[in-house]
């Protein structure tokens, strides 16, 4: 019996890397790079190629959307000085997720799962309130870390360990230019 297909939001290698090496031998993963929220473009290209080269460590499809900036900063827009994980993330969360969700409904992929959701720099409550609310929209199922039976901090450190052994780039911050530390 074939595995069943997820797609899988990832805004970067190093939160994807244990969670696809987790998902691999249950699911037949499909890796979604949709980070319209990622500036400057050179900081989006180089995660990109991290999640590229993820894809290809593992043999899994890599899809890339759109990078619909001018769309994110429209959705943003009046949250520009709220702080790192204030009101402009939810907005974030759900533009990202949506996509995702849209873009498994269109393939017929039942699945869906986010990075969001095991990075320990997320709000990991808000992003799974999100994305259950659009994967019962569109007739989905969503399945975060406590879903998949995972244990956020052994699968941080886990992908951390990964990261560092297959040299994936590693950003210093979320990718929203109103969260670069200076």
């Amino acid at each position: 019996m074939d595995n069943p297909k997820i797609l899988v939001h990832v805004c970067c290698a190093v939160c994807g890397a244990a969670l696809t090496d987790f998902l691999k031998d249950k699911y037949e993963v499909v890796l979604f790079f949709y980070n319209p929220n990622i500036h400057p473009e050179e900081e989006y290209k180089k995660r990109k190629e991290s999640v590229e080269k993820l894809a290809k460590i593992y043999g899994i499809t890599f899809i890339e959307g759109e990078y619909d900036k001018e769309n994110w900063f429209l959705k943003v827009k009046g949250l520009e000085t709220e702080p790192e994980g204030g009101k402009r993330c939810p907005v974030c969360f759900e533009m990202r997720l949506e996509k995702t969700a849209r873009l498994a409904k269109e393939r017929g992929i039942k699945f869906f799962s986010t990075t969001l959701s095991m990075s320990p720099y997320k709000n990991e409550e808000a992003v799974g309130q999100i994305a259950d609310e659009i994967a019962k929209q569109m007739g989905l199922e969503f399945l975060d870390s406590g879903k998949l039976g995972l244990d956020k901090k052994q699968n941080w450190q886990k992908s951390r360990q990964l990261a560092r052994e297959y040299n994936f780039y590693h950003q210093k911050y979320c990718g929203c230019q109103f969260s670069i530390r200076k």
